[in-house]
């Protein structure tokens, strides 16, 4: 059985980056059946942004943690485990500011941690969990181009960070795809759609569920 976690980082109720996630996920069922989907939506409320003894007791750890650190230990625990228990990933990722979303960023600063998911050896930094496919949906306002790391466009800061961060925890193979001109209008976010679906068409029929742990 292939573990799927779909991840919600929109503020929106109404996310297109979730749609497009979902719509991805209800074809890859077309390929299996027998999938088992995990949801995590990170909207308003789910996730406390860290503090100073938050930091503290997930970063370096402490001996007897107060109720608010052990209550965030518990939960990055969980958020990690998620990650190590998918076989495929799909990240509903909204452009923000050019960048990701707070939802995004607050996620990252729970699973990003020393001796669980990253570690320091002689040659420098090394990932702790299992690579496996990382689907990012990535729905823009503007025109941003196609999020290549071949051509990057100057105004996309998402995509090479989310590339980063994702790949220092062992996360390398990463895919994104962009639906752009989501608030240029009507025909505008037709085409950004389109051409975002047809990307998920294509990558359905290459077989993605073979590359999966």
């Amino acid at each position: 059985m292939t573990n799927l976690l779909i991840l919600e980082t929109s503020a929106r109720n109404s996310s297109i980056s979730a749609a497009l996630a979902y719509e991805f996920a209800e074809e890859i069922k077309t390929q299996d059946s027998n999938i088992l989907i995990t949801t995590r939506s990170l909207d308003a409320g789910q996730l406390a942004n860290l503090n100073e003894d938050m930091t503290a007791a997930l970063r370096a750890g402490v001996e007897n943690p107060s109720h608010e650190q052990q209550t965030a230990i518990e939960r990055s625990d969980d958020l990690i485990a998620e990650l190590e228990n998918a076989d495929m990933v799909l990240i509903a990722a909204p452009m923000h500011n050019f960048t990701i979303s707070a939802q995004m960023r607050t996620w990252l600063d729970y699973v990003i941690r020393p001796g669980k998911t990253f570690g320091y050896s002689e040659t420098g930094p090394k990932g702790l969990l299992a690579d496996k496919p990382v689907y990012i949906f990535s729905t823009r306002g503007g025109q941003y181009g196609d999020a290549s790391p071949e051509a990057p466009n100057p105004y996309d800061f998402q995509s090479g960070y989310l590339r980063h961060i994702l790949g220092f925890i062992g996360l390398t193979s990463v895919e994104i795809i962009a639906a752009n001109g989501m608030d240029m209008g009507d025909d505008h976010k037709a085409a950004g759609l389109a051409e975002a679906r047809s990307k998920i068409n294509a990558l359905i029929a290459s077989g993605i569920l073979g590359k999966a742990a």
